[in-house]
């Protein structure tokens, strides 16, 4: 299981993050695994593979509010990024752009 201090040497701000779970450790980490629990990474993942921007930007834009909230930075700055593209429809290869966002998710799922 992660601990506050793996979580800010991969780069989180679990400061911060504790600060919106009212500095209850066990309650940010329940948030966390429910937060990267997401199935929006799905739903996202689907959008993009067919596609669908428009899916893509709603999933995308989901997953973005909650990773913000517990400060995710690692996974919230790309996923930003991306949200902002598929807003503007930008032609970009998303699929590729979402593989390492979804890599560091599945890796922090799998320790919380």
């Amino acid at each position: 299981m992660l601990t506050i201090a793996q979580l800010e040497e991969f780069g989180v701000n679990a400061k911060e993050g504790l600060t919106r779970c009212m500095n209850n450790e066990k309650f940010y980490f329940r948030m966390l695994k429910m937060g990267l629990g997401n199935d929006s990474f799905e739903k996202l993942e689907s959008a993009l593979a067919a596609g669908n921007l428009e899916d893509a930007f709603e999933s995308a834009h989901a997953l973005k509010g909650v990773l913000g909230n517990l400060a995710l930075t690692p996974i919230y700055t790309p996923l930003a990024e991306m949200t902002e593209m598929l807003r503007a429809k930008k032609n970009a290869d998303y699929v590729e752009m979402y593989k390492p966002i979804l890599e560091l998710r599945n890796s922090l799922l799998a320790q919380v």
